[in-house]
């Protein structure tokens, strides 16, 4: 392999041990990018090769197949920076799109800035929760967002302010052949330690609500006309349904966890049955929040 990738790059990595419900088979490669010029370095020599590609946050909200992807998926979690411009009226907060949410509002709120807080149950990357918008206890990136820089399809390097994007409820127009490299997010200036209390009743509440004692990824479904999946669920009776190893979770029927050996067809099985039983009964779509990668193929 004669690439001039400065970074890692594993080949036929199994996706189950880089994604949170553990399943998964094998992608063609897995890169990290050691900068932004060895990341477009990358993409160009996959776009010479005819390589399909596409991002990989931290996998907490992508299911893989059994028979795995024949793409390279490209990991920027390497690429960690972030700063603040700071004026009297407002904080704005300059950071990479593979930074983690989870690890980033702990950095901010060890120097009073907040505003992400309710956020903090997101396990994803920056890039990653604006890809999808993601949102939790009453606020979505996308409410935050000033600023995203990214690199097109065509390999360029774009910016798109907050006004130019479209962000509806779990859904912006970056694709997953984009790669969100920055953002800015706009922070408020805050107590610390009022900051880490709000932090620790939020980590408490999820806790009560979500089977963090197993892997998931996260939500399965989307809520419909503001009512959440779960109540749907719950109602058609499907709690504690089991395929293989994996489970409709108990403690939140929205979940689907891996009680130890789950297959991806196990999970996607799982899916199928639950919008099947839900729209049979209820009368409701559900449509997937989770992302389900090479089960078309």
């Amino acid at each position: 392999m004669a690439w001039k990738i400065r970074g890692r790059v594993i080949e036929n990595p199994k996706m189950k041990e880089y994604t949170s419900m553990r399943v998964g088979g094998p992608a063609r490669y897995l890169v990290f990018p050691r900068d932004e010029s060895d990341l477009l370095e990358t993409l160009k020599i996959f776009e010479n090769e005819g390589i399909k590609w596409r991002m990989l946050g931290n996998g907490t909200n992508v299911i893989v197949s059994d028979s795995g992807i024949n793409e390279a998926l490209i990991k920027i979690t390497d690429l960690k920076h972030f700063s603040l411009i700071e004026s009297k009226k407002e904080v704005v907060l300059r950071v990479s799109g593979g930074y983690s949410l989870k690890d980033l509002i702990l950095e901010m709120a060890k120097i009073g800035l907040g505003g992400l807080e309710n956020l903090y149950s997101i396990p994803g990357t920056v890039g990653g929760a604006i890809k999808m918008n993601a949102g939790s206890f009453g606020l979505s990136i996308g409410d935050v967002v000033r600023k995203v820089t990214y690199v097109s399809s065509d390999l360029s390097r774009k910016e798109l302010r907050r006004e130019e994007i479209d962000f509806s409820y779990r859904h912006s127009p970056f694709l997953s052949n984009m790669c969100i490299i920055e953002a800015e997010l706009l922070l408020l200036r805050k107590d610390k330690k009022r900051i880490m209390a709000e932090i620790e009743r939020l980590s408490e509440e999820r806790k009560k609500r979500h089977p963090l004692e197993f892997p998931s990824a996260g939500s399965i479904f989307k809520a419909v006309n503001g009512v959440p999946a779960w109540r749907y669920i719950e109602r058609a009776g499907l709690k504690g349904l089991r395929i293989g190893d994996a489970c409709v979770s108990e403690k939140h029927p929205n979940f689907i966890v891996n009680l130890g050996e789950a297959k991806a067809s196990d999970v996607k099985s799982l899916i199928d049955k639950i919008k099947k039983e839900v729209f049979e009964r209820e009368g409701v779509v559900l449509e997937e929040e989770v992302e389900l990668w090479g089960f078309d193929d």
